[in-house]
């Protein structure tokens, strides 16, 4: 009971960032889903382009990740958070009232450059609030339940997923196919402004102060001379949870709609999913929380390495059977989702000190997404001229990646080549962690740790705590 109100209690306090967690994932994934609409009005019928056009958003996010990144290292956590939400309004808002091909040439035309500037706008935005949102959770919540908290990060951000489904369903259920395709894909779009202003005017309150020019070159010059492992650990980490959700699951509700699955077997999958992992996301934590970040990453990366191709292989078989895609796609998949993906993000702000953890969590996730998940549907497109079964052995291959980066990872801290846990000394896949200095965190100071080079640096700023500024 006291590890649910310390749980609560970050809820409390901290629900306009969740509440922008929600509508920054709804606004982000729901071209994904309206991908049919786009490829006919924006993209001359061609998925491949569509898709590449989906992948600009991540092109963009690690410049996201970097520039919000340090705006909340050097101006605060909070300020950070808020220049995300608000900059993915504009971006999603706008979206939804850019010209299209029906207006005629030169309307298409500037109507798909303007979608495309705005999908970089996206990326941007993206690209720094979750490292905005998952650091400031870490830095002031209770470390005890700490992955519990953080796996409110991913229980918000499947209910945006899953709301940005239920409004292309519901678009097509209220409207029918045609009024759609001509207009009412922008629909989804236009109505996230109501909810996009109450969480920016939330998350905005008690901004910190500006600070100078040199502070933020110095912030990027101690992150590239201190961490080149913990960006590479980082970056590699996503594999698994980025090539899920926007291979299998993202590119995947389109490839079954493209094959005969109904509508309704598709939202009741998403619902079905979505459910599962939000269920297990206590579980994924409280394993976390007892036995390691390391441990359930690589448990959950092992999963997907061997479910990847037969529950692939089950979709396909049968795409238009109610039962294989609710229980194959939409029960599989939110199992495979909860293990890799729910807490992923801890892995990733546990490899950085608090001085530069915004800006390293920033770069190192959006690379990774970037690389893994924004290519991922192009990728998964392409390979069905390889093989119908090929997209599933992608997927395996992702839940390879991150399995041996926590292996390589777990062997470079016995070099001091790297240090993993920078928030929590214990518990760490059940080793003896590298210790920071005594300036990192006095709540997590233990004096029988022993210390490692990587970690011999000062951890936090004067006048902050962890680094929080604001």
């Amino acid at each position: 009971m006291a590890a649910a109100a310390e749980v609560f209690e970050v809820v409390r306090i901290y629900w306009p960032l969740l509440l922008g967690n929600v509508l920054e994932w709804y606004e982000f994934a729901i071209f994904s889903f309206l991908e049919p609409y786009f490829q006919i009005n924006f993209f001359n019928d061609s998925a491949i382009s569509t898709w590449l056009g989906f992948a600009c958003t991540f092109l963009a996010r690690p410049f996201g990740g970097f520039f919000i990144g340090v705006l909340g290292d050097v101006f605060g956590r909070k300020f950070s958070a808020f220049v995300s939400i608000f900059g993915m309004l504009i971006g999603t808002v706008g979206q939804g009232m850019v010209p299209s091909y029906r207006h005629g040439d030169f309307a298409g035309r500037v109507g798909l450059a303007l979608l495309v500037a705005l999908r970089i706008l996206q990326g941007i935005a993206t690209g720094g609030e979750i490292a905005a949102v998952s650091t400031y959770i870490t830095e002031v919540g209770s470390h005890r339940v700490l992955a519990r908290s953080m796996a409110l990060l991913g229980v918000t951000c499947s209910v945006g997923v899953f709301l940005a489904q239920l409004a292309g369903y519901l678009i097509v259920v209220l409207f029918g196919e045609e009024a759609a395709t001509n207009w009412a894909w922008r629909l989804p779009f236009l109505i996230s402004i109501i909810p996009g202003l109450i969480s920016a005017r939330g998350s905005g309150r008690s901004l910190a102060d500006a600070s100078s020019l040199r502070a933020v070159v110095a912030k990027l010059q101690a992150l590239l001379a201190s961490n080149p492992a913990s960006l590479a650990v980082g970056t590699l980490s996503v594999a698994g949870s980025a090539m899920l959700s926007y291979g299998g699951y993202a590119w995947g509700c389109i490839y079954l709609q493209k094959n005969g699955a109904s509508p309704t077997s598709l939202i009741l999958a998403g619902a079905v999913g979505r459910s599962t992992a939000i269920l297990l996301a206590p579980l994924v934590g409280w394993l976390a929380d007892t036995r390691g970040i390391a441990w359930s990453q690589f448990l959950g990366s092992c999963m997907l390495a061997l479910a990847g191709v037969p529950f692939f292989f089950a979709v396909i078989r049968s795409p238009d059977v109610f039962e294989v895609v609710v229980l194959a796609f939409g029960l599989g998949y939110g199992i495979l989702l909860a293990f890799n993906a729910m807490v992923q993000p801890l892995y990733i702000v546990e490899l950085f000190p608090a001085s530069v953890r915004n800006v390293g969590v920033g770069m190192s996730y959006n690379m990774g997404m970037c690389l893994f998940g924004g290519f991922a549907p192009a990728l998964f497109e392409l390979s069905l001229e390889v093989s119908p079964v090929f997209p599933g052995v992608l997927l395996s291959l992702a839940g390879c990646i991150p399995a041996l980066v926590v292996l390589v990872s777990l062997r470079l801290q016995a070099w001091e080549v790297l240090c993993l846990a920078h928030i929590r000394p214990v518990p760490y896949f059940g080793r003896k962690p590298c210790k920071k200095s005594q300036s990192d965190d006095s709540r997590n100071v233990d004096a029988n740790a022993t210390v490692c080079k990587p970690c011999k640096m000062q951890d936090t700023e004067p006048g902050t705590i962890s680094g929080v500024v604001g």
